[in-house]
């Protein structure tokens, strides 16, 4: 079934109808305001955790599985715990539900999949096809059909044909580490952002660059060629702060370059860092902070209300942020962009929902 389109600007129709860009930053579920969304590049957190795993010398695969499954059932809560989606568990539904399980996934960029088998009560099998990352793929799969069947599953992998094939049954329990990366969903403030959007289907104007491949599962960004992916908002808060407990705080300048790292790839694959060598112009300065933060609350990471730069420092307020390592090592990296010199950066929360983020040139070194 080919996908259905916005004929304005060619967002998936259904998906403008599930998720909500709203004026304070965020992007959330339609039918649940509290749960968040954020658009990232699809191999980012596999190259976090993989740069993680290398530097400490210690596995983390199973933090992450088990937040991704968390943040999957709560994903799917929200829409089957609701009526008259709630029917969605009833008797033969439930192969309706697991229909659209693989459609979402689609239009949400994480993969393309198509159920094989599905036996409700007894598990089933699934193609599984460019995965953003297998394992955290099959850990929203299982969370899924958790939210839809209301006990735990277990998968493995096998090959069908030459394709990856997922297979899942019931198991007995869930790991006692997934009760401890239960999510949390801090109160958001609302917001004035304004973004241009389409007249038919409300999404983004500025996402028109956002391009689905059905047959592939895949979504890139035609201006620089990257695979982007929707994902769950509060996924890499709940797994940096288990990571934090097993691991201890050095975990985050690993995150924070990371971050950095990508930030200036992104910037630079834009061309709004500047052609010039050496110190940039007022104007040009002012146009890379502005167009570089903008991009924010169509990512979904949060509203930008306030920011002051110069040659010294610059200061960013951040309402909403969804993740404030992440949003760190962006705004170090932006400040280096523009200025030319490398940059640390320091955070504070003067009130809930509200980040100010301080970058300092580091004395003597040049990017």
């Amino acid at each position: 079934m080919a996908m259905k389109s916005c004929k304005e600007c060619g967002f998936p129709y259904w998906l403008s109808k599930l998720i909500r860009w709203n004026e304070n930053g965020t992007i959330t579920m339609a039918v649940n305001p509290d749960y968040r969304v954020v658009i990232i590049e699809s191999d980012f957190l596999t190259h976090l955790f993989a740069r993680v795993e290398e530097r400490l010398g210690l596995p983390i695969s199973h933090l992450v599985f088990e937040a991704q499954r968390n943040a999957s059932v709560h994903t799917i809560n929200s829409q089957l715990d609701k009526f008259p989606y709630s029917f969605g568990r009833w008797g033969p539904n439930r192969r309706i539900v697991v229909h659209a399980f693989c459609r979402l996934s689609i239009w949400l960029g994480q993969a393309y999949t198509k159920a094989i088998s599905y036996k409700p009560g007894k598990g089933g099998e699934a193609i599984v096809r460019n995965p953003y990352n297998r394992e955290l793929m099959a850990a929203i799969i299982l969370g899924a059909f958790e939210s839809l069947e209301r006990r735990p599953f277990e998968h493995t992998w096998i090959k069908m044909d030459g394709e990856d094939v997922i297979s899942i049954k019931p198991a007995a329990q869930r790991p006692e580490i997934s009760e401890r990366l239960e999510l949390e969903y801090p109160e958001l403030k609302p917001g004035n952002f304004y973004l241009p959007r389409c007249r038919s289907c409300g999404t983004p104007r500025e996402l028109a660059y956002m391009r689905w491949n059905e047959d592939e599962g895949t979504i890139i960004d035609n201006r620089r060629n990257a695979r982007m992916t929707f994902l769950d908002g509060y996924v890499p808060t709940s797994v940096f702060r288990e990571m934090e407990k097993e691991l201890g705080e050095e975990i985050y300048p690993l995150i924070i370059q990371a971050e950095k790292d990508y930030t200036h790839r992104r910037i630079r694959d834009l061309g709004i860092s500047g052609s010039e060598m050496g110190v940039l112009p007022r104007r040009e300065r002012e146009s890379i902070y502005e167009n570089a933060l903008a991009t924010l609350p169509l990512r979904g990471q949060g509203n930008p209300v306030d920011y002051h730069y110069s040659y010294d420092g610059l200061a960013v307020t951040v309402e909403n942020p969804y993740n404030e390592h992440l949003l760190a090592g962006q705004m170090a990296a932006l400040f280096e962009i523009a200025e030319g010199k490398n940059a640390e950066v320091e955070w504070s929360s003067p009130e809930p929902s509200s980040i100010v983020f301080n970058v300092r040139p580091i004395e003597h070194q040049k990017v």
